[in-house]
């Protein structure tokens, strides 16, 4: 009897995490429906300022009722630690970036840079700027304490977008965890395919700069920069000899407008 009744209760919380996880799914996926259009209806490619980029259509994203509502249910989803496998969890964090960098872009017309926010207490990247999952979160804590610090992804770092021109492209799509190892690769190879902002290889010089993205987070890149890109085929091994340097960074905001 006693051993039904531990079967039974087993079975019924089976039953209630399998009803539980997927409705946590659709409801994702939901959201995921709703952000797609939006980027693809937003984000263009173009030049400015010299450099080939992604630019946002803020004034158009300002005047959009789903974009304000992508907002809304960002803050009301479920924990993203209910989806099961990483990479969708991983996929959410990078999707909740993005929006929340447009979000603060959004509701501060006329910016010419986001750094522009900064304050004499606090850069714009430690402000609590939105809401995910019932929390507020700031920039800072999303990609350091969150993102790098749970998942062993340098890939990121071409994916999460700071609304500026140097800034690694912000994809015209969603990221999504059964697609996220491709739209991770498609990233990476965008940015330092582009040598006004991601990689220019100097062959006269035997020189390689590099975006300053790989100077800031030179730790997540193992064993060290160049060696994680020549065993990825972003350099060959004669270039892993060349010299080390830095193009500049330019903070301009990435608005089409």
């Amino acid at each position: 009897m006693i051993l039904c009744r531990i079967r039974s209760t087993f079975l019924t919380v089976a039953l209630l995490f399998c009803f539980s996880s997927s409705y946590a799914s659709d409801v994702f996926q939901e959201w995921l429906d709703l952000y797609q259009p939006l980027l693809q209806k937003y984000v263009v490619k173009g030049k400015k300022r010299g450099i080939y980029t992604t630019l946002v259509d803020y004034n158009g994203l300002r005047g959009d009722t789903d974009f304000r509502k992508v907002i809304y249910d960002l803050a009301r989803l479920p924990s993203f630690e209910t989806l099961p496998d990483k990479k969708d969890q991983l996929a959410m964090w990078i999707n909740a970036y993005n929006v929340l960098c447009m979000k603060i872009i959004v509701e501060n017309p006329k910016l010419k840079s986001i750094k522009d926010l900064d304050s004499a207490f606090s850069s714009i990247w430690k402000k609590k700027i939105g809401v995910v999952s019932g929390k507020k979160y700031s920039l800072d804590e999303i990609e350091h304490d969150t993102i790098r610090a749970r998942f062993n992804e340098p890939r990121i770092h071409f994916a999460v977008n700071c609304a500026s021109l140097s800034c690694p492209d912000l994809a015209n799509y969603a990221y999504r965890g059964e697609h996220l190892d491709e739209q991770l690769d498609h990233q990476t190879q965008a940015f330092l395919s582009n040598k006004t902002k991601g990689m220019n290889i100097a062959e006269g010089n035997e020189k390689i700069y590099l975006s300053k993205i790989f100077k800031w987070y030179s730790e997540d890149f193992s064993p060290s920069v160049k060696e994680w890109l020549e065993s990825n085929k972003y350099i060959t091994q004669q270039e892993l000899s060349y010299k080390t340097g830095y193009l500049k960074y330019d903070w301009a905001l990435n608005s089409a407008n």
